[in-house]
């Protein structure tokens, strides 16, 4: 079963307070800074409600594996 989708509008005031311009929002969808992707309905973008930004220029913490402890023995 698929989780429920609001608007991104809503999503932004959710996950922000005071959300960014509808036109960066939109920005954001397309240009894939929101995980899980956005799905476009007519004119409109929902998303999950979990869903979150991610910065093209940092990788999320997350997703990003730890390193090796053996590589940080070699690198002492």
């Amino acid at each position: 079963m698929t989780a429920k989708r609001i608007s991104l509008d809503t999503w932004a005031t959710l996950t922000y307070g005071k959300a960014p311009h509808p036109n960066t929002l939109r920005r954001w969808a397309r240009e894939g800074h929101i995980y899980p992707k956005p799905e476009k309905h007519g004119r409109s973008y929902y998303v999950v409600p979990h869903a979150r930004y991610i910065d093209p220029k940092k990788p999320p913490r997350d997703l990003v594996a730890p390193p090796d402890r053996e590589e940080e023995a070699l690198a002492r």
